[in-house]
């Protein structure tokens, strides 16, 4: 008979093979992660027994309350500061550092990319746009980590500030000498590149070393105005792993004494699960405020091990008791809470600035 453990291992094989066509074993090596079922100090959290939360760094040290932050971020890519364009994924990104930041009771620090993408999209989309995109996805994360057991909200970092901005700018810049090119490059290719796969270009090269100093304890404790935080626990999907072991090698040669964490869970695989969400086509992706018909063809389209990473994905037992097109379905009712909350944060906050009053919300070197 299968072991619990061993159908969690197993169910994460598949959505992993599915999406880089290769081997949980065969990832875990490459990236120089093990299993996090094996760490016993992360015994009875949640996201590890089910199996979402599946890797860590082989020295991996949990969260402690006084020194460590638990850091987080959801990517925003092809949003194009439309709402509408917001992939599922973002919850799926957003929740994991929430639930470890309240299990190992410690802070949460929530990076939003919104600064990265007005690098590398469209530059014809104004900054007002994003300003505006930002704030109702404040509003949108709030209410997320508002129905997590427990309900505590995260310090957000908007990182289309201007002070924020100039910061990450100027810390990628004190540590450009000690990440080679070619290691920058392939920061995010997690399988053997392609033959003629185009090389990333400045502005997304730009964008590569901002995401990776936000990770350094270094950057988070600036931000925060908090010398005390040592440790950095980063809550982020596998796709992220190479930034962060890099980060973890730039952190040990500037800072002596903090140190850098990575808990990995499995990245968000598109509807067929043949690829990642983040890649995906309109046709094999989910979106936020995508119509209840729609959502409902989609989860009828939904491969059985994409279905079993998106219950396991939220939080087991504790699904939104809201009403859906999707019938009984307690993952179309999922998919239209998330809905319904993105829906009221663009009508309720139409014009949210860059700092929300009542929020936490670091803007310039510290919290509102």
């Amino acid at each position: 008979m299968t072991s619990p453990a061993g159908t969690q291992r197993s169910a994460a094989d598949r959505v992993l093979r599915g999406m880089y066509r290769r081997s949980s074993v065969w990832l875990l090596e490459h990236l120089g992660l093990s299993p996090a079922l094996a760490q016993q100090k992360l015994a009875g959290y949640g996201p590890v027994e089910t199996g979402v939360a599946f890797a860590v760094n082989r020295d991996f040290r949990v969260p402690v309350s006084g020194s460590s932050v638990v850091v987080g971020g959801a990517c925003l890519t092809n949003c194009d500061a439309q709402l509408a364009r917001l992939r599922t994924e973002f919850v799926a990104d957003t929740v994991p550092p929430l639930l470890l930041a309240a299990w190992a009771d410690v802070p949460c620090v929530l990076f939003l990319p919104v600064g990265e993408e007005i690098i590398v999209s469209d530059p014809s989309i104004s900054l007002e746009e994003w300003r505006r995109f930002g704030g109702q996805l404040e509003v949108f994360v709030n209410s997320i980590a508002d129905f997590l057991p427990g309900g505590r909200r995260p310090i957000l970092v908007r990182t289309d500030s201007a002070a924020v901005s100039g910061m990450l700018d100027a810390a990628a810049s004190e540590i450009a000498g000690l990440v080679s090119a070619d290691e920058l490059e392939t920061l995010y290719s997690i399988r053997p590149s392609r033959s003629g796969q185009k090389a990333p270009g400045p502005e997304r090269l730009r964008q590569y070393r901002r995401s990776l100093v936000t990770y350094l304890p270094s950057t988070v404790s600036a931000l925060m105005g908090e010398p005390a935080v040592r440790h950095v626990v980063v809550a982020e999907n596998l796709h992220q792993a190479k930034a962060i072991r890099a980060a973890r090698s730039v952190s040990a040669a500037i800072s002596a004494g903090r140190r850098i964490d990575h808990l990995a869970h499995v990245p968000s695989p598109s509807i067929t699960g043949t690829g990642r969400m983040a890649r995906a086509d309109d046709r094999s992706a989910l979106f936020c405020m995508e119509d209840p018909a729609s959502s409902a063809e989609k989860l009828r389209r939904m491969a059985p091990t994409v279905r079993r990473f998106w219950e396991s994905a939220w939080v087991p037992g504790h699904l939104p008791a809201h009403g859906s097109t999707a019938g009984t379905d307690q993952l179309g009712g999922l998919f239209d809470y998330f809905r319904r909350l993105l829906v009221e944060a663009a009508s309720t906050h139409p014009n949210a600035g860059p700092v929300m009053a009542t929020d936490r919300t670091v803007s310039g070197g510290f919290t509102q």
